[in-house]
Parts: structure tokens; C-alpha cells; sequence
């Protein structure tokens, strides 16, 4: 073998090698199912586990499925319309990462280097709330047709109350269609256990609740501070719809509320309205319609202007998909977009930064219906659809977080700011890609210069950015490829960056971490 053959030979093998050693395995994927899928698919969740290798691996070709056709994650907002905070939305990488290694045989390698699992409490949000109401014990009567229940918990507060967030917990998820949360501030709510209570007894809505939407948490910070006013001596009224079929079936839910301290000044109110109804349509047997909405009524548009903080569109079994928009002669400012709308995903959707909707403006809602074969989740394409509060019926019904305008509303960072939030960031589950930990800040508060020190489990890509309390980016102080170490880095703020109260956000590669940092 001469020396040319020998040196190529040489080079094929290292390649070879190359690539078997850098083979995709469980430790690479890992990370895609706890952002994705694990909050979910976990021991006492929703639905069945996917939290190690062994259960991942025996339903590898459902998985490629869902992936590939986007069904899972459940995400059904149109990303290309519209952003959210929080949205569960693979990216072209992972989705790609994650094909190929169940295509490639889903390669177990060493399952001890896989993140470790979050530790899920059954709640979703941190801490300890405020005061927490149980609904007391009641059985479904619901046989034949659909049930709305009306019960009311006292709170038991002797003062006003600001909510910050809260997170309303399911008995028995299995028959809760959706509970509607109000505030009886006049003492006059009376429980109705008839089936029948379709009106909803508070005089304040905070919100619904529905299969994954998961907890309501509004930005707390300087400049952005939100909450619901719940006054002394209130009762919280919850409108309770179970389907029919869950007759003898118990339940016993619960809501946590975590408020904001006796004495905090400064929060502005926030509130919930379902804006854009429509209880005037008719959808013939074997066909589609598409059904709309305005609001306000006046062509005028609105009196003055709002901020737009989450979006709650709602339908049933026979619609396909929902747009929401907003608009004035030609301009529109987009909402939110369904093209698959899916019963059983119905969610809160939180812009990512408050969405002004001026004066003048007004908001449009359109769902199409499709009672033909062509829709297997329609009750029966032979027979009309109307609308009603049944499961079987149809509901044009949208709702949204909003707060009065005020100046600089859009430029709210609510992405920035929640991605920071305590009760939505666990304080024990940190690097869940498992490439950077040891984080540090010292010291904090800072007068002059503080450093950051944190340890590289492989090279990376590391940047710092500093936020201020809005979200907003205020600069960038470093980014630099780093190799796997223990590393410090001094940083003196800049004279454009004022004494008060910042985010830092430290990234390497997929894994970051956050905290506050105070300058004096």
C-alpha cells in the first residue's frame, strides 16, 4: 500500500469515526422533551409520561407523527401571524434533531447525562400562594345534556386585595369543560346547582379557565405593574361547565392566588371581557359557514385607546379556525390566528409586548364552521349547528386581558418581563441543557463593578445582557466563544445606565439563566 492509499484510508476512517462518535443519542434530545413536552407528560399529569429514555423510545413512531405534523406540541396559534410569550413552538433545529434521531434508531447512549427532570408539584406556578379557595364537593348531574354550575367561596379578606396572578386547579379535569372566574363584590351571588346557571354571578371577570391554558400571571415591576382588585369582604363566584355523559362524577377544585403586598402602590387595573360575541347564526347540515363579529358596534371604533395584555378565543366542536384582528379603514394590527382550531387546546395567548389598539380602531372575529364529513369533530353533519352553551352547539365567543392605555405601553416587554418572574421561573431547576451552572453575581447590589462567574460544561457561545425592568434591552456586555471551564467576567456599568433595579440574562448555546441585579 503506498503512502497516498494509506493517507486516505486514514482520513475515511477518521471521518467514520467522527461520526459515529458524534451520533445523536437520548442526552441530545432530552432537552427538546422537558421544554416541550414533559410539563405535560409527566408522573400525575395530564396524559402519560415522557420523562426517560425508556418511555420516549416505546413510542418513537407516534412521536415523529405528531412532531412532523405539528400536533404536539399543542400549539395552535399560527406563529407566522403572530408571537406569544411562552409559545410551544418547535424550531426547524430541534425539530430536525429530534426527526433524525428517531429515524436513526433513537440511539440510548449514556441516559446518565440527560438533564434531570423537573421536579413537578402539580402546580404550575412557584411558591406559596396568598390564600388558596377550595370549591366544595359537588357531583355531576350532567346525564343527558351539558351542566353550568354556579358556586361561590367567601375569601374571608378584611382588606382590598390586589391579585398579581393566580392558577386555578382542577379536581377532577377529566369533566371540567371551563370555569369562568368572577369577583361578587355586592354580596348578592348565589350558589345554582340546577344545570341551568348560565349567567355569571360576579360583577368582575379575572378569567377563564380551559384545557391547557394554563395559570393567568400579570407583570409586576416598576413602570409595569398590573393586577386585579379584589375587594374585602368579596366572594370569588366560579361558573363550572361539565359535559354531558359525567353524571356521578365528583369534583372539588381549588384557586391560588398570590397577591401583591397590603401597602404596593403604583398598580394600574386590569381587566377581562369577552368583547366579541355572536349568538345570531345558523350552520345548515352539510355545510360551512364563516360567522364575524365587530367590536364596538359604533363604525366610530373605540372611545379611547387600549393596551392589549392576552388573547382567549373560544368555539366548539364544529369550527376550523378563528382570526382576530383589529382595524381601521385598511390598517389592521393582527391578534391572533388559528388555522386548526382544536377543542381540547384552548389557551390563553400573552403577547409579547402590550399591543396599543388606538382610539378608532375596532376588533374583528371570524370563525369558520364546517358541519360536513369533511370535520369528524362535528356533532353529526346531518343536523344544524346553532348556537349555544351545549358542547354540541357553537360559540363565537373572544375574550381579552386589557388595561386602559397609557404612554409607553408598547414598549412593555412582557416576553422579557416574565421570562424573569419568580413564580414562572423555577429557582431549583436551572441549565436544564446542562451547559453552564455555578452561576454567580457578586456584588449585587453594585456600586461600581460587579462580577459574573459561571462554569462551561462544553465550549460555547456566551452572552450577557442586561434589561431594564420593562424588558427592554439596554445593552449587550458580552459575547464571546468560550471554552468548557470555570470563567469570571468584570462589568462596570456605563453612565447611560441608571441607579436602580435591572434583569441580567447570562446564555451559553440553548441554556440561560436569569436573575435581578440591582445598580446603587
Amino acid at each position: 500500500m503506498n503512502k497516498k492509499t494509506l493517507l486516505i484510508n486514514l482520513l475515511l476512517l477518521v471521518s467514520i469515526s467522527s461520526n459515529l462518535f458524534a451520533q445523536t443519542a437520548y442526552k441530545d434530545v432530552a432537552p427538546i422533551f422537558i421544554a416541550n413536552c414533559t410539563g405535560c407528560h409527566h408522573a400525575g399529569g395530564l396524559t402519560f409520561p415522557l420523562t426517560n429514555y425508556a418511555a420516549v423510545s416505546s413510542i418513537g413512531g407516534p412521536i415523529k407523527y405528531a412532531v412532523e405534523n405539528n400536533r404536539m406540541p399543542p400549539w395552535p396559534a399560527d406563529p407566522s401571524y403572530k408571537n406569544y410569550h411562552r409559545e410551544r413552538v418547535l424550531s426547524v433545529a430541534d425539530k430536525t434533531l429530534l426527526v433524525d434521531w428517531i429515524n436513526n434508531g433513537m440511539l440510548a447512549g449514556d441516559t446518565t447525562l440527560a438533564p434531570a427532570i423537573p421536579n413537578y408539584s402539580g402546580y404550575e406556578l412557584n411558591g406559596t400562594p396568598d390564600l388558596v379557595l377550595t370549591i366544595p364537593t359537588y357531583t355531576s348531574m350532567a346525564s343527558s345534556s351539558d351542566h353550568y354550575y354556579c358556586i361561590n367561596v367567601p375569601t374571608g379578606l378584611l382588606q382590598d386585595r390586589y391579585i398579581k396572578a393566580f392558577e386555578f386547579v382542577p379536581g377532577n379535569a377529566a369533566i371540567i369543560h371551563h370555569a369562568v372566574i368572577t369577583i361578587d363584590t355586592t354580596g348578592t351571588a348565589v350558589n345554582d346547582m340546577s344545570g341551568g346557571c348560565y349567567n355569571f354571578q360576579g360583577q368582575i371577570n379575572i378569567g377563564d379557565f380551559a384545557p391547557g391554558m394554563g395559570p393567568t400571571v400579570l407583570p409586576g415591576v416598576p413602570g409595569a405593574k398590573f393586577g386585579f382588585k379584589l375587594k374585602a369582604n368579596s366572594k370569588i363566584s366560579f361558573q363550572i361547565h361539565v359535559p354531558l355523559g359525567t353524571a356521578g362524577q365528583k369534583d372539588s377544585s381549588q384557586i391560588r392566588l398570590y397577591f401583591y403586598p397590603s401597602n404596593e402602590t403604583g398598580i394600574r387595573d386590569m381587566y377581562f371581557q369577552t368583547v366579541l360575541q355572536n349568538w345570531n347564526f345558523y350552520i345548515p347540515a352539510n355545510d360551512s359557514v364563516t360567522v364575524t363579529q365587530k367590536y364596538p358596534a359604533s363604525a366610530a371604533g373605540l372611545p379611547i385607546p387600549v393596551s392589549l395584555y392576552g388573547a382567549f378565543p373560544h368555539s366548539h366542536t364544529t369550527c376550523k379556525s378563528i382570526l382576530n384582528y383589529a382595524y381601521k379603514n385598511a390598517d389592521t394590527i393582527p391578534l391572533i390566528r388559528i388555522n386548526q382550531w382544536d377543542f381540547h387546546w384552548q389557551m390563553q395567548y400573552t403577547f409579547k409586548k402590550m399591543q396599543k389598539i388606538p382610539a378608532g380602531y375596532r376588533l374583528f372575529s371570524a370563525h369558520k364552521f364546517d358541519n360536513t364529513v369533511n370535520n369528524p369533530n362535528t356533532p353529526n353533519p346531518n343536523i344544524a349547528v346553532l348556537p349555544g352553551t351545549s358542547t354540541g352547539d357553537e360559540m363565537l365567543f373572544d375574550s381579552y386581558l386589557f388595561a386602559y392605555y397609557q404612554n409607553g405601553d408598547e414598549n412593555i416587554n412582557v416576553d422579557s418581563i416574565l421570562a424573569n418572574d419568580p413564580l414562572l421561573v423555577p429557582t431549583s431547576i436551572t441549565n436544564i441543557n446542562k451547559q453552564m451552572n455555578g452561576i454567580k453575581v457578586y456584588p449585587n447590589p453594585l456600586t461600581t463593578s460587579t462580577t459574573f462567574e459561571y462554569l462551561l460544561l462544553s465550549d460555547q457561545l456566551v452572552t450577557i445582557k442586561i434589561y431594564n425592568y420593562l424588558g427592554q434591552e439596554m445593552a449587550t456586555i458580552f459575547s464571546e466563544k468560550e471554552n468548557a471551564g470555570k470563567h469570571r467576567f468584570s462589568w462596570t456599568p456605563s453612565k447611560e445606565i441608571a441607579k436602580g433595579n435591572y434583569f441580567y440574562k447570562i446564555q451559553a448555546g440553548t441554556s440561560a439563566q436569569s436573575g435581578q441585579i440591582v445598580l446603587e
